[in-house]
């Protein structure tokens, strides 16, 4: 008889919804600040939001229209300053951020640096102070949606990452510059508005609030589940020597997030080998990832920099009809020297000369002499075919010898806009059969030597040894 699980919280029966032993409403009131002890305990003091009208009552220069968001940060209304006529977000943080004696100095300090930031890519503070024991600011009014709704909407695309990444960049390098640190870029500080605009909110705020890495990991629903993924690791370990290189490690993990949809926990793979990205995003992404502050990028500028240029250098996509001729070209060469080979092999040796069994290929019977190489037998996708599938994730070589072993042959590019994009190692599936995972792209010819390094007798254009084999095929459009 299967044992029902109850909630660790409200002992409730669990459903397939349930988190980390928590049903989804205590899941909301824990991230919310509450105790996560046994039912029946008596929950912690946490931050509820005042309602609007409470909030009018302080605020009577503004018009409250409603509730934007809360949690552990605080909460957020969305106001009108009826004498500017401008929408303005009125942030409001808990009263507990208050408590220490330090904080009225921190938050004034802190405040008019944040205020003095002026970057069309940063939320503009336009006022700032303390209401009835809350502190608060009054910013700018961002009229669109955070990374993360996007991300969830599924209208997040790594070319929008591409359009995205630069605009972080030139807010993070324009505050570092100004000398202060954001501390906790993640999805939800980053706004888009409704022209496409990035614009980077609650700067400096986790300075201001005193979080240590321990507290944030409970300042919300949200940030229960997310902010420590996107902390540099000397956050956590070296709290104190945190500098602005920490915000170049949340910028990579927001990257790497935004390209594959995942988080790079653990050992991960570079973004290309989980999704068909530019191979050049790998070093930008993993470069800013680098544990030690000292290996990262040392300025988001540079960030910005490597990735426009990746941009406005795109890999060329082969020209159909060009590379058609260049492989066909290649392929007379090839069959020429196969051919004088053959004849070499013949005189020399009592072995037997097939005839060609594919088109655009050749091979030798099998009981060719041991010097001479192992040839193809076939192929997947067969030479010369047409109509590819651009889904087929691996490329298969059969050869004629029976024993064959890792290294003794390898793809030979012809020229970078006729290889293939490799998606994984080159492995042997059994004693005569090789594969190369791969990323195809629809209508695109691929052209490609079959490379054996002891083979002696002929060379590719790059005057490297290689078997007489070209391999080409098309892609579907």
């Amino acid at each position: 008889m299967d044992t029902e699980k109850y909630c660790q919280h409200c002992g409730k029966p669990l459903s397939g919804k349930d988190i980390r032993g928590l049903c989804p409403e205590c899941m909301l009131k824990v991230g919310l600040g509450s105790s996560m002890g046994p039912a029946g305990a008596e929950e912690k003091k946490r931050f509820v939001a005042p309602t609007t009208a409470e909030v009018a009552k302080l605020f009577p220069q503004l018009e409250i229209i409603q509730v934007l968001g809360q949690g552990g940060m605080g909460a957020v209304y969305q106001a009108r300053q009826s004498v500017l006529d401008r929408l303005v977000a009125l942030k409001i943080l808990p009263p507990e951020a208050g408590a220490g004696a330090d904080f009225a100095g921190r938050f004034t300090r802190e405040a008019r640096a944040l205020a003095r930031l002026n970057h069309p890519n940063i939320v503009a503070v336009y006022e700032f102070g303390e209401m009835a024991g809350l502190h608060y600011f009054i910013m700018e009014y961002v009229d669109g949606l955070n990374l993360r709704q996007l991300q969830q909407a599924g209208k997040l695309s790594s070319r929008d990452a591409l359009k995205i990444i630069p605009q972080i960049c030139e807010a993070l390098q324009y505050a570092h510059d100004e000398g202060i640190v954001h501390r906790d870029i993640k999805p939800e500080n980053v706004l888009l508005d409704t022209k496409g605009r990035v614009k980077i909110a609650d700067f400096g705020l986790a300075k201001i609030l005193g979080h240590e890495p321990e507290a944030l990991r409970l300042t919300g629903a949200k940030d229960l589940m997310g902010t420590p993924h996107y902390m540099a690791p000397e956050q956590v370990e070296r709290p104190q020597t945190v500098d602005h290189r920490a915000d170049i490690y949340s910028l990579g993990v927001v990257f790497y997030e935004m390209l594959t949809g995942e988080l790079p926990l653990g050992k991960f793979q570079p973004p290309s080998r989980k999704v068909e990205v530019d191979v050049r995003l790998d070093e930008v992404v993993m470069h800013a990832l680098e544990k030690e502050p000292e290996r990262r990028y040392q300025h988001a500028s540079e960030v910005r920099s490597d990735v426009e240029s990746i941009v406005t250098s795109p890999v060329r996509r082969p020209n159909v009809s060009a590379a058609r001729k260049v492989a066909f070209a290649i392929g007379i060469v090839a069959l020429v020297g196969v051919t004088a080979l053959a004849i070499s092999n013949f005189a020399r040796s009592p072995a037997t000369v097939s005839k060609t069994s594919l088109a655009g290929s050749t091979s030798l019977a099998a009981t060719e002499p041991a010097n001479v190489p192992p040839v193809v037998l076939r192929t997947i996708p067969p030479a010369g075919t047409s109509n590819v599938d651009p889904v087929l994730a691996e490329i298969q070589v059969t050869f004629s010898r029976d024993m064959m072993t890792n290294h003794m042959w390898s793809f030979c590019q012809i020229s970078d806009a006729t290889a293939p994009k490799h998606s994984g190692e080159v492995h042997y599936i059994d004693q005569r059969t090789c594969v190369l995972p791969v990323k195809l792209e629809r209508g695109t010819t691929y052209a490609l030597w079959l490379n054996q390094g002891k083979f002696n007798g002929f060379r590719d254009v790059q005057n490297q040894p290689a078997l007489p084999y070209l391999l080409v095929f098309e892609t579907q459009k």
